[in-house]
């Protein structure tokens, strides 16, 4: 099949190389020319695991161009949107690009085309867009479903494709697209869809307030919040599955931004809703769990040397947006402390966090000499980091570990002050 991607960030170009690697004739668009050169080089604009050798596989095999002129598609009859929807600091997400890219892509492909939108957007976006769309165009729904650091495998081997589509006639299209994927194919209409993609991010969302709430709870009454999660995993109602580790705040704006979907439905047909305003206000309190511990140690933290381990917002991925470590480490600087920082995947940082952030080459560089260490992403690096390699560096080692990576190595060592969400000292 010929059809084309539009949005190149992380879920267009996931998408367009593994549909192409399905055999399909991909054109992949995007309106920045300096991602499109780049992708031309098989330079992916984020890092994801597979995708580079995904690429250089795939151009080998001349089965996908790539391309910031929308006069490319004009021969296209089927069209995913996978445009990124950036979020403000309040995770307000702006998709008034979505939409006008979406009318303009419409106007230019085949009449009759198919539209597939897998952007993260608010339920009856697809409904707009279909009120707009030329001729017979049909707009459809599949929410996305991809994790940075396993995108592509979950993308090749889903365990499901939820699908939103009300013109039935293009149901056999869209089978012919996604059966070799897989067979679990679940259908809907469109605005049941989209609300799908809000009420799983969102019951995930649930999830983690409420363990990051229990385990407050534990610490105040001595318990362990991490033999709590095992209770609650071992329940057959729960399971193994389940987002109930406790540890930091909801980061990275993906799951809080389905619950600013929800919240802004609920106002606009006038519905309470008081859970979803105590999943918001339960995490931004959580957010200063690192910071109240901090001031609790060392306040006044002024000349403090503080080394943050993991820049990422989740290992897997050289992404620092919307990253509750650069936040933390920005609040560190405007408080006085000295912040030295190291990651795996984080080569350089953008001038502007140059400024209150020293990136280190290694681990041993980045905590020597320092007050405390803060480990904020699961790396194996830093997961295998042992008592005797920290001692070696720092005589007294204070370490906090909000979710609890390193607790094997660390937590029981009475050489090492350490402090994670839910556990008792």
């Amino acid at each position: 099949m010929k059809l084309a991607v539009v949005g190149l960030w992380h879920l267009g170009c996931v998408t367009a190389a593994s549909l192409s690697k399905l055999g399909h004739e991909v054109i992949a668009y995007d309106s920045n020319k300096e991602l499109i050169a780049n992708l031309k080089k098989n330079i992916p604009p984020i890092f994801e695991p597979g995708l580079d050798e995904l690429l250089f596989e795939i151009d080998d095999k001349n089965k996908i161009s790539f391309t910031h002129d929308l006069d490319d598609l004009n021969d296209v009859d089927t069209v995913w949107i996978t445009l990124d929807t950036p979020l403000d600091a309040n995770d307000q997400a702006d998709i008034a690009n979505i939409i006008d890219t979406t009318k303009v892509v419409m106007k230019t492909v085949l009449p009759d085309s198919l539209i597939i939108v897998s952007s993260q957007v608010p339920a009856g976006t697809c409904q707009r867009l279909q009120k707009s769309a030329p001729g017979k165009t049909t707009v459809c729904y599949i929410p996305e479903n991809l994790r940075l650091g396993s995108a592509i495998q979950i993308f090749m081997q889903p365990d499901r494709i939820v699908i939103g589509l009300d013109q039935l006639d293009k149901k056999a299209k869209l089978e012919s697209l996604l059966s070799p994927i897989t067979d679990n194919l679940l259908w809907m209409s469109v605005i049941s869809a989209e609300m799908t993609k809000h009420a799983i991010n969102t019951f995930l969302s649930v999830s983690v307030t409420l363990i990051n709430e229990i385990a407050a709870l534990c610490e105040a009454v001595g318990a362990n919040a991490r033999d709590v999660e095992k209770g609650l995993k071992s329940e057959m109602r729960i399971g193994n599955k389940a987002y109930v580790r406790p540890g930091s705040a909801i980061a990275g704006g993906t799951l809080m931004r389905d619950v600013h979907f929800l919240k802004t439905l609920s106002d606009q047909h006038h519905f309470e809703h008081d859970l979803l305003n105590s999943i918001i206000s339960s995490n931004e309190n959580h957010k200063q769990w690192t910071s109240k511990k901090l001031l609790a140690a060392f306040a006044p933290l002024a000349g403090k040397k503080i080394a943050m381990l993991g820049l990422t917002y989740k290992v897997g991925t050289d992404t620092l947006r919307r990253s509750q470590s650069i936040e933390l480490c920005e609040w560190l600087a405007s408080e006085g402390a000295i912040v030295s920082a190291y990651d795996p995947y984080v080569a350089n940082l953008p001038e502007e966090m140059k400024a209150f952030i020293a990136l280190k080459p290694d681990v041993q560089m980045a905590i020597k000499n320092v007050d405390a260490i803060i480990i904020s992403t699961d790396h194996q690096q830093f997961v295998n980091l042992t008592a005797e390699e920290l001692c070696a560096i720092i005589k007294k080692p204070f370490v906090i570990d909000a979710s609890g990576f390193t607790e094997k190595n660390l937590r029981k060592d009475e050489r090492i002050k350490y402090l994670s969400v839910g556990v008792p000292l």
